[in-house]
């Protein structure tokens, strides 16, 4: 029993030996787990404690600028017939990096078809409509038609207009900041 007793006293020596000196040794190298409260008091602060959140990114959506979008048209045959309608589609893509608005109405993506210098017809004169906001986020595209029944018309719809003739026409579609590249086409 006194061998047993001599055994565990010694065991327990080593263990407390053990444990002082692993705990020197982390000290010496400024592993101090109780640090003084004078030091504490006296460190300075570091950037990581002093430096707010960065806030996040808005995700509101903002008003569409030409830099966001790109507007195209195209018409869906190079040639008409007098009294055939055209079918033009205006495709408008999301090329920004921030969510952002467009009205696509009638009135604000104006599709207009002239001859020369002759304004012929415009999707605002007759059928204005309501406006046709877009939320447009990264890469999202936005296709719409607008139908021309190769005729001719002019603000508040008056009657009695005179027919259109055999000849070229273009087609472009204008937004408050941004017109498309015009589309040729023939009506004979």
């Amino acid at each position: 029993m006194v061998r047993w007793l001599l055994v565990l006293t010694v065991l327990a020596v080593v263990v407390v030996g053990l444990v002082l000196g692993v705990r020197a040794i982390a000290n010496a190298l400024g592993g101090d787990d109780e640090a003084s409260p004078e030091a504490e008091q006296s460190a300075p602060a570091t950037d990581a404690e002093t430096s707010e959140e960065p806030e996040p990114e808005s995700t509101e959506p903002v008003e569409c600028t030409p830099a966001d979008v790109t507007v195209a048209l195209t018409a869906d045959a190079p040639a008409y017939a007098l009294g055939q309608t055209a079918v033009f589609t205006l495709s408008i893509t999301h090329v920004g990096t921030v969510p952002c608005t467009m009205d696509a109405g009638r009135t604000a993506a104006e599709l207009v078809i002239s001859s020369g210098a002759d304004r012929i017809w415009s999707s605002a004169d007759c059928e204005p409509g309501d406006p046709r906001l877009l939320l447009l986020d990264g890469g999202n595209s936005d296709v719409s038609t607008i139908e021309w029944a190769t005729n001719r018309s002019a603000p508040e719809c008056p009657a009695d207009l005179p027919q259109i003739g055999a000849g070229t026409y273009q087609a472009v579609v204008t937004t408050p900041e941004i017109t498309t590249e015009p589309v040729v086409f023939s009506v004979g």
